[in-house]
């Protein structure tokens, strides 16, 4: 009689025929081809420095894998349709040219708007362009091979849902299908992509509109209606409401007028979407509002800055006066509690005569008055000299440095200003600093939301130890070449094991070298930072095969924490081993995504992988001379033009553990032992009483939802309720459209972000 483990062998080998029977095309028609790899290149070339353009203004990237299939298909189909070329352009190209493109869109996420210009604010490195080009593509390379011998694991033996990526296959499926059935999911599909894009237009388009409205005299009464409020989309609706004296827009409990993570959620079912709804309950509508109130989330300190040149040489007489209004809530969180205003004036008892802004900075900041009395601004104000590009000249600005617990404004008095307008402040000036948002709830929150997801995830990747043996133990059968009987049907289309065994240590060793070659870092540290990526890049792979997201951030602060640890006050070891880790994690979690989607339209994945290994090439070589275009020194960064807020995250990050993990908040590391209790449970609760498993918490949607905007997390609750409505409701319907639906909301919303980016980069909106 047949064990439980060989009946789970056999049903994935069966699995395996049936797909290789009925699925399986790839010896039908040509796929990695000169045209789909050049194609695919070239457009995801372009992409990647879209992604690097968006990522340094926003910190996100835009997924390309829809649009590069929509696009290259269209483009060969009008070089067809025009004579330039004879073969129509097949299912499995498309599939190759989505690979490569993709492969060459990750490059930001190795680093280029995170850990590199994070670094650079920090100590002011300045990168070589070949050097960071060959850092990034080893990097991407380390998650390639990572992801071989994750790929059966997470596609055929646990059918994970991969919610992102089944829109790339429906489309795929849809734009070279033929049948009456075929057609209606197609139409359905090309509807819904039709309204993803006119939302994501009327709700992000009002900077295009306005430049054409300014060149085009005609459209000017249109665009005014509409900026009127009579059209557009507004960005965020925000119920006037509050939770413990926060207002829900500050908790980012706001609805976002977009479908495609309503659209994404419907892809990934109701057990994650309840876990994504119990984090955003927990984290924002429990926790959030308690440290807020409790003054542990904090925000930046308002800041007034010069907009003008300074007067110098300063003259000041006796009873001279630089006055400021500090306003503070004082009931509660918000100003609407009450506030509890006072007035700083810095006097002058004595003349003075300031040549430079560092003569009269130390004055300001010094702890008494020249008549020795003490300076009431210290402690309170602190006075900052800095260059102002604009000017180009150095200006002050003023800090209230220890108002960052509960709202406060900063604000100039007009009366007795002309002090602070001979130093180039504008009389009235103010600075007003919100409580909550998601930078300043996610600086806490990050770390118990890593900690359950990465808890949760190695632990279930050790309780599947058979199978992953089985999966190595293919190594050694690549090697000697094992009897037949030993070999899977689909061993001579899987991509080797060997490719594993050789890739990865060749690409660690590389990495680890760069490290130090290029950062000063020890070769142990930077061997560690191999040997964590292979750990962490399972639990985003697995994270994003479940959710739809790679939690680069999250996963990126467990190695900053670690070598916090290991290295206290070593800010580029902080950085650049984080780097390394996160950037392999997304490579590999979106290497098994796109070989999700080949083996959705049977694609050979030995080809895809060589695919993506071109794709890499040309991301490298094209996204990393254009960071040097946008970044030609560190005062770039974040201002206006590019506020890189994923640098800025992990630069706090940085600065905090530069000092050592005792500079973490109490509440932070008690949460993290919390967490880490949380995601051990859940997956020996699962394990133990495995009916119940439907109804325990995901620890990576749990975590996801820890670590992202609660608007978000919410929309993809209330796609997947939508979707177990129509399940009960109407399965029928459910079952033929719900897939075609939600694919063609993301893939329109995704091109209309990515035509909006291009506009945006050349110049074609404000």
């Amino acid at each position: 009689m047949a064990t439980e483990k060989e009946q789970d062998v056999k049903s994935i080998e069966e699995r395996d025929r049936e797909w290789l029977k009925t699925v399986y095309r790839g010896d039908q028609e040509p796929d990695l081809t000169v045209r789909a790899v050049v194609a695919g290149m070239m457009f995801g070339g372009l992409m990647s420095l879209s992604n690097l353009y968006v990522g340094l203004k926003s910190g996100w990237g835009l997924g390309v894998d829809i649009a590069a299939v929509i696009v290259i298909f269209a483009v060969f189909k009008a070089f067809k349709g025009i004579g330039l070329v004879k073969r129509e352009y097949a299912l499995m190209e498309n599939t190759m040219t989505m690979s490569v493109a993709v492969a060459a869109s990750w490059i930001s996420s190795a680093g280029l708007v995170s850990a590199v210009p994070a670094l650079t604010m920090l100590t002011g490195y300045q990168f070589v362009w070949w050097q960071l080009t060959l850092f990034i593509a080893v990097i991407l390379y380390l998650g390639l091979f990572v992801a071989i011998p994750l790929k059966r694991q997470m596609i055929q033996i646990d059918s994970l849902r991969f919610p992102a990526n089944i829109p790339t296959g429906e489309t795929l499926r849809a734009m070279h299908s033929q049948g009456g059935e075929a057609m209606k999911k197609a139409k359905a599909l090309g509807l819904s992509g039709v309204l993803g894009m006119l939302i994501a237009g009327l709700r992000d388009g009002g900077g295009v509109a306005t430049y054409f409205a300014e060149k085009l005299s005609f459209l000017r009464p249109l665009v005014a209606r509409l900026h009127d409020g009579e059209g557009w989309i507004p960005g965020q609706l925000t119920p006037p409401w509050s939770i413990g004296g926060v207002g829900m827009g500050k908790l980012t409990l706001s609805l976002e007028p977009s479908l495609i993570f309503i659209s994404i959620g419907a892809l990934f079912g109701m057990k994650v979407g309840l876990s994504m709804l119990l984090g955003v309950v927990l984290n924002y509508g429990m926790l959030a509002p308690h440290w807020i109130d409790a003054k542990v989330i904090h925000h930046a300190p308002p800041v007034i800055r010069a907009t003008a040149r300074p007067s110098l040489p300063l003259t000041v007489a006796a009873g001279d006066f630089l006055a400021v209004e500090l306003a503070e809530a004082a009931g509660g969180p918000e100003f609407s509690s009450g506030t509890n205003a006072r007035t700083l004036r810095y006097t002058w008892t004595r003349p003075a005569v300031y040549t430079t802004l560092e003569e009269l900075r130390r004055d300001l900041t010094a702890p008494s008055l020249p008549d020795g009395s003490a300076n009431p601004w210290r402690g309170v104000i602190e006075v900052r000299e800095g260059v102002n590009k604009k000017l180009g000249t150095n200006t002050l600005s003023l800090e209230a440095v220890s108002a960052i617990n509960w709202e406060a404004r900063l604000t100039l008095p007009k009366a007795g200003s002309g002090v602070a307008a001979t130093l180039g402040f504008e009389p009235g000036a103010s600075a007003m600093q919100k409580v909550g948002g998601f930078r300043n709830i996610s600086a806490w929150s990050l770390w118990p939301g890593a900690t359950v997801m990465v808890v949760g995830g190695l632990l279930a990747l050790a309780f599947q130890w058979r199978t992953l043996g089985r999966t190595f133990g293919s190594i050694f059968t690549g090697f000697g070449g094992g009897p037949a009987a030993a070999r899977g049907v689909l061993d001579h289309l899987e991509i080797p094991m060997r490719w594993f065994v050789i890739g990865f240590p060749l690409a660690g060793v590389a990495a680890a070298l760069l490290l130090t070659c290029f950062f000063g870092i020890h070769w142990y540290m930077g061997l560690l930072a191999v040997l964590l990526t292979f750990f962490l890049a399972a639990v985003c792979a697995r994270a994003g095969a479940e959710t739809g997201i790679n939690p680069i951030g999250p996963l990126g602060k467990v190695t900053q924490l670690t070598y916090g640890a290991l290295a206290p006050g070593n800010i580029t070891a902080n950085l650049m081993t984080a780097g390394v880790t996160a950037g392999a994690a997304a490579s590999c979690s979106d290497t098994i995504g796109n070989l999700k989607v080949g083996h959705m339209v049977g694609a050979n994945p030995r080809k895809q992988f060589i695919a993506q290994m071109f794709g890499v090439l040309a991301g490298a070589f094209l996204a990393v001379p254009a960071y040097f275009i946008l970044v030609p020194d560190a005062t770039t960064l974040g201002g206006d033009k590019f506020p890189a807020p994923s640098a800025l995250v992990w630069m706090g990050v940085a600065k905090v553990l530069s000092q050592g993990l005792s500079t973490l908040p109490a509440s932070t590391v008690v949460a993290m032992g919390v967490a880490l209790v949380l995601g051990i449970a859940i997956v020996l609760v699962d394990r133990i009483f495995p009916k119940i498993k439907p109804y325990t918490p995901s620890p990576a949607a749990l975590g996801i939802a820890l670590t992202i905007p609660g608007s978000t997390s919410f929309a993809m609750f209330l796609g997947a309720f939508i979707v177990w409505i129509l399940e009960k409701r109407a399965p029928k319907w459910n079952d033929r459209y719900t897939v075609p639906i939600a694919s063609g909301c993301i893939a329109g919303e995704s091109i209309m972000g990515v035509i909006l980016a291009l506009l945006l980069a050349l110049g074609l909106t404000r």
